[in-house]
């Protein structure tokens, strides 16, 4: 039985120590029971007030906990502490009742009024200071929050595809949720689901907010959006909140995201101008001051760590071609694909920028060894190789690379930028698409497989020259030993042609002079690339004029000298057969003299020519693709193929296929004695890059012949 309530003269009475008792039922949301000190401090008459929220606001939520509030009474207020319990079931007690338990506080409450418009100005303060800005305003006016909505913790995120990105944490040492998390199991669900403010005074009682990823036992989340972009902050406390958000609290919630909005806005702002001084409009690289700003950053750190850096210095071969061909807004169009490439070819560690035109620099830390830097250029030779296409025209591009090493060749930033700008114009000049060091420790000089500078060609708009290498592959032991560097021209419409498709090597002598310096520069360094890399291979090639001049030049770089003998000669019968000029002579007798050797080339089976030959120094004789396409159909090709391994055999020399298309032609080849295969059954020409790859992936010694 509840005891009748007495009545009341509307007097308000103090509370002296006792304590005011309240029974609610929570299904009906009825008073069922006040004492003396109830009646007396709430005003409790015949027509009292029908729910717990009419008595005391806060009411409106019975779950248990305690709590402080200001009371506002007839002269005065007064400051309250409540209790909120549920009454443990029994006879007199059918419903789970509410008990309510009211005492007077023993201090009175803060003037939370004054306290907000302090709170209010400190906010503003900080929207408009000037010292602060970008993620550092942001994290002030965060921090603001956290004493304003008198929690302890915040988290600032964006909504991204149906999760959050948390983006800021603020006194949150013990919570570590940056980065993505779903938002059913974030505390802000709610807030964003009602895009709205939402706050929980204690979540322990609640089930939905155990699999949070965020640990709350009280939190305030409010969602708003700055632009096309949806944001939330989220307010957290590791306690529950005594003191229920008032509307005060929700103003000033009002206030503190709109700071934040602006902040945010602010922020992006200034990014988007920062990205304007330090990106490049065209190519969206960083431009030259980001490059220097970083390149000092560069050597301070391998200054501090003790360890070596390195600058390449970039400039695209057979650019010039494309404006000439297509014009500058066509060229603009493949100088963006251009740092496209470039960028997708770098690691992390790799910072690029564009320093105008066509030339670019990367920057590289923590350098050991200099194939860390040849890596980068084959890297750059193979996605500059593949063909660029604007409209009909197609174009494939490569790079002379300058490189210079902190702290081995300079020691400041313009002292490196210009040695690595130096280097590169040494590339340049040594025929293109290859990477240069210093002279010094350093030192080398490794083709990048790229393309060489325009020559005399039928057409006057060209991009220049390219080698392309075929395996030449050894049956006895079953592993590429070398291979034949093939002349390729690079169209800038067609791509790559090889000379059957309408073009001459050169025109006059002075063209072909210049092609076969190239190509003897092209080869040489390729073949010492690849013995850097472990493998020993020999390199074929083909020349256009035969003069002893080109190979004198090859002298001139000491880095080349002792790698000649790596390079065969490929002639013809019918040159060696021919009566030799003195020119022709001289020629033979400085390869010999620089240790190359000599390859006779398209045999068709005249022995009469390999007898007067015998004095030469040749290596290998190849045989004539039409004695290979025959083999498996004709008597007479397999009898001269048969013949000529004998005969070339008591001559010391080898014996190659080329042109082996199918697995018939090779198994038989074999049979008859040959010693090294060649052709598309094997692999297609290929750039040096694509070779350097088609080694690793097949392995030199991983072949069947």
């Amino acid at each position: 039985m509840f005891e009748r309530l007495p009545p009341t003269d509307g007097r308000t009475v103090e509370m002296d120590g006792g304590e005011a008792l309240l029974i609610f039922d929570p299904l009906a949301g009825s008073l069922l029971y006040a004492n003396a000190a109830a009646v007396a401090l709430f005003d409790i008459g015949e027509h009292r007030p029908s729910s717990p929220e009419a008595i005391v606001p806060e009411l409106a939520d019975l779950t248990p906990r305690e709590f402080v509030t200001r009371l506002a009474l007839a002269t005065r207020t007064l400051d309250i502490a409540l209790r909120v319990e549920t009454l443990k079931a029994g006879p007199f007690n059918p419903s789970d009742a509410v008990l309510v338990t009211v005492r007077r506080t023993a201090g009175a409450l803060p003037d939370y009024g004054s306290k907000r418009i302090e709170r209010l100005e400190a906010l503003w303060s900080l929207v408009v200071r000037r010292g602060f800005a970008g993620d550092e305003q942001v994290g002030a006016i965060l921090r603001e929050g956290v004493e304003g909505i008198a929690l302890e913790a915040a988290l600032l995120g964006r909504v991204e595809a149906g999760e959050l990105q948390v983006e800021f944490l603020v006194d949150t040492p013990e919570i570590e949720v940056f980065g993505r998390i779903p938002i059913d199991r974030s505390l802000a669900r709610d807030a964003l689901r009602r895009a709205g403010t939402f706050a929980v005074l204690d979540t322990e009682g609640d089930s939905q907010y155990k699999d949070a990823l965020t640990p709350a036992r009280s939190f305030l989340s409010a969602a708003f959006r700055v632009g096309e972009d949806q944001w939330v902050v989220t307010f957290t406390s590791q306690a529950p909140r005594v003191i229920p958000f008032d509307e005060d609290d929700w103003r000033y919630v009002d206030f503190l995201v709109e700071a934040l909005a602006r902040s945010l806005e602010r922020r992006a702002s200034d990014a988007r101008i920062e990205k304007l001084a330090y990106s490049d409009a065209l190519t969206s690289l960083p431009n030259r001051v980001a490059l220097l700003t970083r390149l000092d950053e560069t050597i301070a750190e391998a200054e501090h760590l003790g360890v070596r850096a390195a600058v390449l210095f970039l400039d695209i071969d057979g650019f010039k071609a494309v404006n000439d061909s297509i014009g500058h807004h066509g060229g603009d169009t493949v100088l963006a694909e251009v740092a496209a490439r470039l960028r997708s070819t770098l690691r992390r560690e790799e910072f690029i920028g564009r320093l105008g035109g066509d030339e670019f620099a990367i920057l590289m830390s923590h350098i050991k060894t200099r194939g860390q830097i040849e890596s980068i250029a084959q890297r750059i030779g193979g996605v500059l190789t593949s063909p660029f296409t604007v409209g009909e025209h197609r174009f494939s591009l490569a790079a002379s690379i300058g490189v210079a090493i902190y702290p081995d060749d300079a020691a400041t930033r313009d002292e490196l930028l210009a040695i690595a700008d130096a280097a590169m114009y040494q590339a340049k000049e040594q025929g293109g698409a290859r990477i240069r060091f210093r002279d010094g420790e350093w030192t080398t000089q490794a083709s990048v497989g790229g393309v060489a500078p325009a020559y005399l060609t039928t057409e006057p708009v060209d991009s220049g020259y390219l080698l392309a290498y075929q395996p030449i592959l050894d049956v006895h032991r079953s592993r590429v030993v070398g291979a034949e560097a093939l002349v390729r021209r690079v169209h800038p419409v067609h791509g790559l042609l090889a000379p059957e498709h309408g073009w001459s090597i050169a025109r006059d002598e002075a063209g072909r002079r210049d092609l076969d310096r190239w190509v003897l520069r092209e080869a040489t360094s390729q073949a010492r690339a690849w013995s850097h890399l472990g493998e020993d291979l020999r390199v074929d090639v083909n020349l256009a004029a035969y003069d002893p001049r080109e190979i004198e030049t090859l002298f001139s770089d000491e880095n080349l000298t002792t790698d000649l003998e790596r390079l065969r000669i490929e002639m013809s019968t019918a040159q060696f057969a021919a009566e030799p000029s003195p020119e022709f002579a001289a020629f033979i007798e400085r390869c010999v003299i620089s240790g190359m050797s000599f390859v006779l080339d398209r045999f068709d089976g005249g022995f009469a020519s390999l007898q007067s030959l015998a004095y030469l120094p040749v290596q290998a004789v190849k045989l004539d693709r039409a004695l290979v396409e025959s083999i498996t159909t004709s008597a007479t090709s397999r009898a001269l193929v048969e013949g000529t391994v004998v005969v070339a055999r008591s001559l010391g020399w080898q014996v190659i296929a080329k042109g082996v298309e199918t697995a018939a032609q090779q198994e038989l080849l074999v049979s008859l004695g040959v010693d090294g295969v060649q052709g598309y059954h094997i692999a297609h020409p290929m750039t040096a890059i694509d070779f350097g790859t088609w080694l690793r992936d097949h392995g030199t010694g991983g072949l069947t012949a």
